[in-house]
């Protein structure tokens, strides 16, 4: 990022002498050094170390530092030079130095042609689909695809464009009754909540790729050339409320409802309504009679709009995590939700809100993880889904224990008077039908199903819905477990007589524990409880998501990207008339991808606006950033210029992990490089140098030389890949291009390691694999472990650790046993790519041994297990970054060892990888910063964490193949058990001994003898 000051800022070495030894150069520029040029006798680069990214020049000693260039809107970028003259990108604009004395002068490029990536494109709903949101009788659905709203039938007819807005994006579209869709879309440059009638058609201009959407009158903003305002969210007026009821605030907006057209055939702009500054929706949810819009934010807010009169009520305002998970009672009288009580919604509880009243209730306290609410079609009960569930299992490889499926349904009997579904219940003499309702058989009004979506609105023969009584007191008393045994659900819903879910399958997390490396992750399951019987029944077997019809007889969901329909009922098999795939190549629109552009930075703008960690954005102008920025959209040429752009947008925050990653594009028929596990160099032929070592533990740390049959050896040569004979230009690289992951055929020349059989042709079959980046770190690893034994006589322990995530735990755990047994631990955090289980690893590495378990004809063991038995030093560099910057930090602040080597990466404001624009990119707010104690504070942003002893890794070390940070970590090591001595178990010895002494005399009788006066001769 820009004015990075971090461990890893770029640093310039040179050998001045050509003898292999190099220093430093200019090691005071407190900068990030790149981009190195020769110019005459002079050294060029690119810093901005004086605040803005410049060309500079020093001569070879360093000295007589000169600045060429005075960017300071923007940065000069990717120097590149002939030996004489210099050219730089500044802004998507070049830049020319003639020489080292002249002033940089832009080039003007005039290119034959546009480039071909600015022409409207087709969009491919299938790639950029979003949700598919059933109506009511679930005969059509609402489809969202890159930013644009359809409302599409699911058997046949055509699709009706919503939403297409070039340079607009709308999302969380929900059918609003038969004839209107809800919706959130950017219009004007900030989201607001738009209500469209179906009937009405869409301004054809507003969709059409190159032609500029009109802004109505009212809301355009006069005297600037930026994008025009929200319309203002009301007078902020805030209602007197009775005592005891939540604080509410409330606002009329400007709303065209009831606009009509002043002809059948002309476009009338949706229903506006402004959300208040600043806030992102998370969630929208109509209520059954299509009267009010519930309306979840990311910033823990729970909005009320009342769609005809415009009003907006706060019902709720949490400030903790994002409202996602909202309910309507069937009634359209209660509304429930999931709210956070704690950071990254590891705890939650259900509320619930009286429409009419204003009053909220909890429905749980908040000491669990509650979501998923959802009301039965009966109204009479709450289920949802909650983390209670204690039922621990144990670790397989440590001393451990954990809840890996903590989740369960759960119910709430809205009135006091209704029993549970499977509870004890007493005897009906009378009514068989009240009976089978109360045994959870519920009787609801339904519409025939894939008509077109023609569930009627309220009052035009809309089937009446079920009152909901809640009982207030008492209503956390009442939740039950339902019978079904401890999961891992989400997304529960309730159709009549039955309760929805899906169920995931308990996995890995780095997904490397499959019968194969490259099969597919599992995809969850959709379950059905029965509730009149209790029996769970699978309704599809494999899917991302899914969403239940507003009468709750269908069920439409996607997976691979598709959309399907199917009952609620029952398992519908494929090709049968009720189960029905949705055509969704009837979705034809054209993308302007300028527009989509334009529309991607904004987006990303207000992100960063919205979620950076504080507020004052610290101190950056952002406003003034994006209006410098803005223009240079129209200049793109690319989506990778746009990647390149936001990239250095989010840079001018000067804040660690605001990333931008693009979504993954591979062209048709193409496949992954394929490579063997071994180093080749050409001697008249191909010759195997070396082939990598295997690690049995890693299943992505596997050579195909070395799998079974394979018997290739170094010596041998490669003459041939399926069957094409190898040529000093056609090597093996070019002949395994797109056999990843294939089944190939190599021919080999026995070399020497063959001995008889030297010179013998064979042919094998092997798979190439993706990359070698696993079985070279393995490789590396166990090479840092032979060297720590050697230089320590076997006593030093090594462990490296990759990140703080999944596959780092992994790491850490595969030689944990092993290594923390010996008399001294390296812990080797170098190149760690951070992560979020810090505080895990510095529980492990930083225990101490204060007892031992001694069992007879086993081992001694430490108290508590995997404690280092000695001291520990731990080895960082500058690649070792965010949570790889905390587990060092924490290292030194609670005097786990000393830390040798370099100055840390430098970036612990964190992520929560929450948002995509609408194309898939990701892009990362730095939202969660991290302050230490000990005097550090917010020190290690930006900065790093200094080491205790500083070890620099030179270039000459690194061409010599030798590790001066290890050997200088074990060196430390070595002085350190001088002091602090190896915990050793203690010898068999001094215990107390459990044999009894002989049997004294009977109490009785020592008393009468001390009563017998002695004898007088």
């Amino acid at each position: 990022w820009k004015r990075y000051r971090g461990g890893a800022a770029g640093k310039l070495w040179i050998d001045v002498d050509g003898g292999g030894d190099f220093r430093l150069l200019a090691p005071e520029l407190d900068g990030n050094v790149c981009d190195p040029m020769w110019i005459g006798g002079r050294i060029a680069f690119l810093s901005d170390h004086e605040g803005f990214g410049n060309v500079y020049s020093v001569e070879r000693d360093g000295s007589d530092l000169r600045r060429h260039t005075d960017f300071d809107a923007f940065y000069a970028r990717h120097a590149s030079t002939d030996g004489g003259r210099i050219v730089i990108e500044s802004a998507g604009e070049l830049w020319l130095l003639d020489s080292l004395d002249a002033e940089a002068r832009r080039l003007e490029v005039s290119l034959g042609s546009a480039s071909t990536s600015r022409r409207a494109v087709p969009l491919a709903v299938g790639r950029h689909l979003g949700e598919a949101i059933p109506t009511h009788d679930g005969g059509a659905s609402v489809v969202e695809a890159h930013g644009t709203v359809h409302w599409l039938t699911h058997r046949d007819g055509p699709s009706r464009v919503v939403e297409a807005t070039q340079g607009v994006r709308a999302r969380l579209a929900r059918p609003l009754g038969s004839d209107r869709v809800a919706y959130i879309a950017d219009h004007f440059g900030e989201e607001a909540l738009f209500v469209k009638d179906l009937a009405d058609p869409v301004d054809w201009a507003s969709t059409e790729p190159g032609v500029p959407a009109p802004v109505p009158a009212e809301q355009r903003t006069e005297g600037t050339e930026g994008l025009p305002a929200p319309v203002p969210a009301g007078n902020g007026h805030v209602p007197a409320l009775s005592a005891g009821r939540p604080a509410q605030r409330s606002y009329v907006v400007p709303v065209r409802a009831g606009a009509r057209r002043p002809s059948d055939d002309a476009p009338t702009a949706p229903a506006r309504y402004p959300l208040p500054t600043q806030s992102r929706a998370s969630e929208l949810l109509p209520s059954p009679d299509t009267r009010h819009l519930a309306l979840g934010t990311a910033f823990g807010e729970v909005l009320l709009v009342d769609i005809e009169t415009g009003l907006v009520t706060t019902l709720s305002s949490v400030g903790e995590g994002s409202i996602e998970q909202l309910a309507w009672s069937p009634d359209s009288r209660w509304l429930a939700w999931s709210e956070p009580v704690t950071a990254f919604g590891s705890r939650s509880k259900l509320r619930l809100a009286n429409i009419a009243t204003g009053e909220i209730a909890d429905v749980t306290d908040g000491r669990f993880w509650d979501a998923s609410p959802t009301f039965t079609p009966d109204g009479k009960y709450l289920a949802f889904l909650s983390g209670r569930s204690f039922d621990p299992v144990y670790d397989g490889h440590s001393f451990d224990l954990s809840f890996p499926s903590p989740i369960k349904p759960y119910l709430v009997p809205l009135a006091a008077t209704t029993a549970a579904p499977f509870g004890p219940r007493a005897a009906d003499f009378g009514s068989s039908g009240a009976s089978k309702r109360d045994a959870g058989e519920q009787e609801v009004a339904t519409t025939p199903a894939e008509e077109g979506g023609d569930a009627p609105r309220e009052g035009k023969g809309a089937p009446s819905a079920a009152h909901v009584d809640v009982d207030l007191d008492g209503l956390a008393h009442r939740v039950v477990a339902l019978p079904v045994r401890q999961g891992n659900y989400s997304r529960l819903t309730a159709a009549p007589g039955a309760l929805l879910w899906l169920s995931h399958d308990l996995s890995g997390a780095t997904g490397e524990g499959k019968a194969k490396p490259g099969d597919k992750d599992p995809q969850p399951t959709l379950e059905r409880l029965d509730l009149s019987d209790g029996r769970t029944t699978t309704l599809v077997g494999a899917l991302d998501t899914y969403r239940l019809s507003g009468d709750g007889a269908r069920v439409v969901y996607v997976s691979e990207r598709a959309v399907r329909s199917v009952p609620s009922t029952a398992k519908a098999e494929e090709g049968t008339p009720e189960h029905i795939k949705v055509d969704l190549e009837r979705i034809r629109v054209r993308l302007d991808p300028v527009a989509v552009w334009q529309q991607a930075f904004a987006e990303a703008w207000r992100l960063q606006r919205d979620f950076f960690w504080t507020a004052d954005m610290a101190g950056q102008d952002w406003a003034a950033v994006r209006e410098r920025y803005e223009p240079i959209v129209g200049r793109l040429g690319s989506h990778d210029d746009l990647v390149d752009l936001l990239w250095v947008l989010h840079g001018e925050l000067g804040t660690s992990h605001a990333y931008v990653t693009p979504a993954l594009a591979s062209e048709p028929g193409a496949g992954g490089q394929g490579r063997l596990g071994g180093e080749f160099d050409f001697d008249e032929g191909w010759v195997v140098r070396r082939v990598l070592a295997s690690e049995s533990s890693d299943p992505l740390a596997t050579s195909p030389l070395a799998a079974p049959g394979a018997g290739v050896r170094s010596g041998d040569r490669l003459l041939a890949v399926d069957g094409v004979q190898l040529t000093p230009e056609f090597g093996p690289a070019m002949a395994l291009v797109g056999a990843a992951g294939k089944t190939v055929e190599l021919t080999m020349l026995n070399g020497p390691g063959h001995g008889e059989a030297e010179g013998v042709r064979r042919r094998i079959a092997v798979v190439p694999i993706r990359d070698e980046e696993r079985l070279r770190y393995q490789e590396w690893v166990q090479a840092n472990r032979r060297l720590v034994r050697e230089a320590s006589e076997g006593r030093f322990g090594y462990l490296h650790v990759p990140d703080m995530a999944a596959r780092g735990w992994a790491q850490l755990h595969r030689d944990l046993d092993t290594e923390t047994a010996l008399d001294a631990l390296v812990v080797d955090v170098r190149r760690n790519r951070g992560g979020h289980t810090s505080q895990l690893v510095a529980e492990l590495i930083g225990r101490r041994v204060t007892g031992w378990s001694v069992p007879r004809g086993e081992q001694p063991r430490t108290y508590p297990r995997h404690a280092p038995r000695g001291p520990v030093v731990i080895l960082a560099d500058e690649f070792a970054g965010s949570d790889g910057d905390i587990i060092t930090q924490v290292g030194k602040l609670r005097g786990i060892g000393p830390v040798v080597g370099t100055r840390t990466w430098g970036g612990v404001v964190g992520i929560d990888n929450r948002f995509r624009l609408a194309d898939g990119t990701a892009v990362t707010q730095p939202r969660y910063a991290t302050w230490f104690g000990g005097g550090v504070g917010w020190g290690v942003e930006n900065r790093g964490v200094e080491p205790d002893i500083e070890v620099p890794y030179a270039p000459h070390a690194y061409a010599a193949g030798v590790d001066p940070q290890l050997e200088h970590g074990i060196g430390v090591l070595k002085e350190m058990l001088m002091e602090i001595p190896t915990q050793r178990p203690p010898a068999r010895e001094g215990y107390p001994s459990v044999r009894p002494a002989a049997l004294p005399p009977r109490p009785q009788d020592r008393v009468a003898a001390q009563a017998v006066p002695a004898y007088e001769g």
